[in-house]
C-alpha cells in the first residue's frame, strides 16, 4: 500500500533558502582558491578571510556577502518553517533568527588579526559565531522532535539529527581548540581550528540543506 504524500511546504522560500545557502558556499570556495596563500586552510578560521588581499582590494566585503547570504537563506527557510504552522515551531524560528542574526554580527564584526590582543570587536564576533553555531543544530533538534503528526521534516528525521549531533561534535572541538589556543598562546597551537571550523561550516550547510528539502519537496510519509 502506498503511503500518503506530504505537499511541498513553501517551494518559494526553498528556492530562496537555495539561492542563499548556494551563493554563500560558492563565495567560500572563491575565497578559499583566491586566498590560499594568504590563510591557511588548515590552521586559521573561515573569518580570517577578511583580512585577505585580492590583488589591491581587501577581501573582507566579500566575506560579508558570504555571511549576508547564508543569513537571509537560513531567514528564508525560517520563514517557510513558519508557514507550516507546526507545533514548536516559534522555538525553531527564534533559534534560527538566532543563528541567522549571528551571521550577520559575523559578517560586519571583524574578528581579531590572528596574533593581536583581544579587542571588545572581536571578543562580540567571537560571542556571535558560537552563539549562531549552537542555535542551528539547536533547532534541526526542536524541529525533529517526536510526536509531531504529520510533519514535513518527518521522513528526514533521522538525517537531521545525525547532522546536527555531528555539528554539536565539532563546536565541542573547535571550542576546545581556541581554550587551549588561549592557553598555550597561538605559537603552541596544537588543535587545527582551521580544518575543524570548516568541517563544522561543511556539515552546517548540508544540515540546512535536508531542512530545506522539504519546502521544496514532495515526499511520502
Amino acid at each position: 500500500m502506498n503511503k500518503p504524500l506530504t505537499a511541498a511546504v513553501s517551494p518559494l522560500h526553498g528556492r530562496l533558502a537555495l539561492g542563499g545557502i548556494g551563493l554563500a558556499v560558492a563565495i567560500s570556495i572563491d575565497l578559499h582558491l583566491r586566498l590560499s596563500g594568504q590563510v591557511s586552510p588548515v590552521w586559521q578560521t573561515l573569518s580570517e578571510y577578511v583580512y585577505g588581499k585580492l590583488g589591491s582590494s581587501s577581501a573582507a566585503p566579500l566575506f560579508s556577502v558570504m555571511c549576508l547570504a547564508l543569513s537571509l537563506g537560513s531567514v528564508a527557510l525560517l520563514a517557510g518553517i513558519a508557514k507550516a504552522h507546526r507545533p514548536g515551531t516559534t522555538a525553531v524560528c527564534v533559534l534560527l533568527g538566532v543563528w541567522s542574526a549571528g551571521l550577520l554580527v559575523c559578517g560586519l564584526v571583524p574578528v581579531d588579526p590572528d596574533g593581536q590582543a583581544r579587542s571588545l570587536s572581536g571578543q562580540v564576533h567571537n560571542l556571535a559565531a558560537l552563539t549562531a553555531f549552537v542555535a542551528l543544530p539547536a533547532a534541526a533538534f526542536v524541529l525533529t522532535k517526536r510526536g509531531r503528526e504529520r510533519c514535513p521534516w518527518e521522513p528526514r528525521r533521522t538525517t537531521i539529527r545525525r547532522l546536527a549531533t555531528a555539528s554539536f561534535a565539532s563546536i565541542a572541538v573547535v571550542l576546545g581548540g581556541f581554550v587551549v589556543t588561549l592557553i598555550v598562546g597561538p605559537a603552541q597551537q596544537d588543535v587545527t581550528l582551521g580544518l575543524f571550523e570548516r568541517l563544522l561550516f561543511s556539515i552546517d550547510v548540508a544540515l540546512l540543506l535536508t531542512m530545506v528539502r522539504p519546502l521544496l519537496a514532495v515526499s511520502r510519509r
